[in-house]
């Protein structure tokens, strides 16, 4: 724009002192500058009058899911919430409320004027002065804490309504949950076939998906010796395919990592080298153009709705639903859409892959094979490698594996001659156990042995 001489302003927290929304309200109203650029979250919280006249262009699809889940002791819940909230039972659900006659006391409270509440209470308690959003409260647990969950989107559509044109650059907004709130909200989503010129796309791509028989999940990448664990640790199914395969045949070559935090793998260290030629990228990093010169990326990021969420969606499709009826499932499949589809296409295109230039091979390390073959739709000239794969096994067919492992190495020890007893310490075992795997082979063979005739 600037060297095309063209009359814009960008207007965000790194060229404003003080409000940035009411420097953006002003040059809206006072049209200062034929163009102006402000954040998604700047757009959503202005007045949308200012927007009359103006033609709106959003770049790529807003985050609109806006559910936040608290955890309080019931004491502290209690002392917070007991005396200016009421509770209304909506099913097998209970709703809180503000008392109308504390909505200033709570408005005050939220705004930091009891300087002893902690953000979690005052982010609850502004949402309550809210009516786009709906606030749930679950009864005391064993461990005697509650949990508390708002529940709503973060709006747009306000500022869709007031524009005079609005453009969303982004492709398939339909599956997104903006697409679902727009559709819920009875607008009709045109799209624009747009000629854009780019040759990029041309690089051959392989892809290696982790796991190749089921979907990616924190759970399932948690995984070891055939248990589940809440946290990452050395030799979890993940920890293993990195280090065993994929920084194997990353070797030296520099790649980005993209995860969640807590997917917290030992990166390597080359020979010679201070830092890792792994560069570890926070999921919706907002830096990563920088990383366009690389011809390798890990995709690790998940998409699945956790089972804390799924309380909410009923609630939220409620609340969506203003002239059209949306479902639960609908949310649900949005949502990992958005974390899981979109957001993975968006991180292997922050490498060489997008340049309009480049010819270079592509190296992908993606969460499962659906996840590969959609890339590979979306890109061509892929091709997906399933040689490094895991094969998932549930927990429980892990350590019914791990005993039929067991039990044939105890019936080979048996025909060896070894005793019940030495099996037993060797494999780990009671003797009963070893006993009762080796019945049937044992009268078998008592069966078999010829009578000696007196």
């Amino acid at each position: 724009m600037q060297t095309q001489s063209m009359d814009f302003n960008a207007i965000d927290s790194s060229t404003v002192e003080g409000s940035v929304v009411k420097c953006l309200e002003e040059s809206l109203l006072n049209r200062t500058h034929r163009i102006l650029i402000c954040t998604h979250e700047s757009l959503r919280l202005i007045a949308p009058e200012t927007l009359d006249g103006w033609k709106l262009y959003v770049d790529e699809i807003p985050a609109t899911w806006d559910c936040s889940t608290y955890i309080f002791t019931d004491i502290s819940y209690r002392k917070t919430f007991d005396k200016i909230t009421t509770i209304a039972k909506s099913g097998d659900k209970s709703k809180l409320y503000a008392k109308d006659d504390c909505r200033t006391l709570i408005e005050g409270l939220a705004n930091g004027d009891d300087s002893t509440l902690a953000t979690d209470a005052r982010e609850v308690l502004t949402a309550l002065l809210d009516s786009r959003y709906a606030v749930e409260v679950d009864d005391i647990d064993a461990r005697l804490k509650r949990t508390v969950r708002v529940i709503g989107i973060k709006h747009y559509i306000p500022a869709f309504e007031a524009a005079e044109e609005a453009v969303i650059m982004g492709a398939e907004v339909e599956k997104t949950l903006l697409g679902v709130t727009l559709k819920a909200a009875g607008w009709l989503i045109r799209p624009i076939e747009a000629d854009i010129d780019f040759t990029g796309y041309g690089n051959k791509v392989e892809i290696h998906p982790f796991f190749n028989n089921r979907p990616y999940s924190k759970s399932a990448a948690l995984m070891k010796g055939g248990k589940l664990y809440p946290d990452y640790q050395e030799d979890c199914l993940l920890d293993a395919w990195l280090k065993v395969d994929v920084f194997r045949i990353i070797g030296n070559r520099q790649a980005i990592l993209v995860a969640h935090q807590w997917c917290q793998p030992e990166l390597p260290i080359p020979p010679r080298h201070d830092d890792s030629n792994i560069k570890f990228i926070p999921i919706d990093n907002r830096g990563m153009n920088e990383y366009s010169d690389y011809k390798i990326a890990i995709c690790l990021q998940h998409g699945n709705i956790t089972p804390i969420e799924a309380r909410s969606l009923g609630t939220l499709a409620e609340l969506l639903s203003v002239k059209n009826e949306v479902n639960p499932e609908e949310i649900k499949s949005a949502v990992k859409y958005e974390r899981f589809y979109e957001s993975t296409l968006q991180s292997v295109c922050r490498t060489s892959l997008r340049s309009r230039t480049s010819t270079s091979n592509i190296l992908l390390f993606v969460q499962d094979l659906e996840i590969a073959k959609f890339l590979a739709e979306k890109i061509g000239n892929c091709e997906i490698n399933e040689e490094f794969s895991e094969y998932y096994l549930p927990p429980e067919s892990v350590s019914k594996a791990n005993r039929d492992n067991l039990k044939q190495k105890a019936i080979g020890m048996w025909y060896q001659k070894q005793s019940i007893e030495n099996i037993a310490r060797e494999i780990g075992k009671t003797p009963r156990t070893i006993r009762n795997w080796l019945r049937s082979r044992r009268e078998l063979n008592q069966s078999e042995t010829p009578e000696i005739s007196s």
